[in-house]
């Protein structure tokens, strides 16, 4: 079993809490935390991690309220913050962060929900939703929000479900769920898919069923951590501390030393610092009671490998132009899609996708370029896998 490393970075910040929401504002390069549970206290305040402390922001804003969900809009570069339950119940509004303050957003969308899950979609820019309580129904519905509406979308997919965990898988461009609680209080152990149009369920294996699990996306792979296996009694349930990862296509677990056993935690992953943050939770079955013990104000993270182009290299044969390929880590068992570019003045970009095999840290493509570039020309060459940032080289045509 791979060992990646769990740190503890602070007990200083934010008090001892669950059911947090938090997401990473990638424009500002923050962490945004918002509202949780103290011994059914609930919070309605805001706090940003730099990385290095964290700093308490202004409390104007949503009401208190617990299990709500937040995620970040990327192309409108505010945070997003659906639902959650707040003392007279479950709650229906949408609010968004622009890293000052708190403005809220149409009132029209999902019905008032709590313990459902969200996760942002780069790349068709929208939220989507699914499942969650409301009213003592577990809900099916998944939604989608594009910034100004919200809209219903497919009805068919994962079964209702609440406490499942959702991130968005830029690799696949897909987003991923997994687990929950059903309406019987069953706890759940499926992987769906989300790809915009329909969900399809993947991964037969992966961890053991459970729900409050933390999930989220890194670079090239999903992390998820610890969980519930039950609110049941019989048998008596019980609070997991295990780390694993997604590839897209096989769940890996990947460590038991970190954090130690918590449900309902937070998680978000720092991209500009390669650093997954996992914050707050209970370290108790939901059959205990509940003291201030038992509740996480620690801030913990981990520093997982990046998968991304490392180098590029180039040489021109027989009126082929190659290009060589090597990644940082070798490619998920999904592969690896390396997007490459070709530019020279006077002539049209070409754009081609270099697909890394499983397990491979290098892949070559060829380009025939007869009649394409005259000799002297430099041909700019760069090469992107994913969000991570492009390597380039240049070559010159002989």
């Amino acid at each position: 079993m791979t060992k990646f490393l769990w740190t503890r970075r602070t007990t200083f910040g934010p008090s001892p809490r669950s059911a947090c929401a938090m997401a990473y504002d990638s424009n500002r390069r923050r962490i945004v935390l918002f509202g949780g549970d103290v011994l059914s206290n609930l919070l309605g305040d805001t706090w940003i991690w730099d990385g290095s402390f964290w700093t308490q922001m202004d409390d104007i804003g949503p009401d208190q309220r617990r299990d709500s969900a937040l995620v970040y809009d990327t192309e409108r570069q505010v945070a997003i913050l659906f639902g959650g339950r707040n003392e007279q119940g479950e709650v229906g509004d949408s609010w968004q962060w622009d890293g000052a303050e708190w403005t809220q957003l149409s009132e029209s969308g999902p019905a008032a929900r709590f313990r459902h899950a969200m996760a942002f979609d780069f790349t068709r820019n929208r939220t989507v939703l699914f499942g969650g309580s409301a009213a003592g129904i577990v809900l099916s519905d998944t939604w989608e929000f594009d910034g100004q509406d919200w809209t219903q979308r497919e009805d068919t997919g994962p079964s209702a479900r609440a406490a499942h965990s959702m991130t968005f898988d830029s690799i696949s461009a897909r987003v991923v769920l997994f687990g929950g609680e059903d309406a019987s209080a069953k706890s759940l152990g499926d992987t769906w898919a989300w790809d915009g149009t329909a969900w399809v369920q993947i991964a037969e294996f992966g961890p053991p069923a459970r729900l409050g699990a933390a999930m989220v996306a890194m670079s090239s792979t999903l992390t998820l951590f610890g969980g519930l296996s039950s609110t049941a009694t019989d048998p008596p349930s019980h609070v997991f501390a295990d780390t694993w990862e997604f590839d897209g296509r096989l769940w890996t677990q990947r460590q038991d030393i970190g954090p130690g056993p918590r449900r309902d935690a937070a998680l978000a992953f720092d991209s500009v610092r390669n650093r997954v943050v996992l914050f707050g939770g209970v370290r108790v079955p939901a059959t205990t009671q509940i003291d201030i013990t038992a509740l996480s104000g620690e801030t913990w993270e981990l520093a997982p490998p990046v998968l991304a182009v490392a180098s590029l290299t180039s040489s021109v044969l027989n009126e082929t132009l190659g290009v060589d390929i090597t990644l940082t880590i070798p490619a998920p068992s999904t592969g690896a899609p390396v997007v490459v570019t070709l530019e020279a003045p006077g002539t049209t970009t070409q754009t081609i996708t270099a697909q890394i095999q499983p397990g491979s840290k290098i892949g070559e493509i060829g380009v025939g370029i007869a009649g394409l570039y005259p000799p002297g020309t430099v041909v700019s060459i760069t090469a992107r896998l994913g969000n991570e940032p492009p390597v380039s080289t240049t070559v010159t045509i002989p």
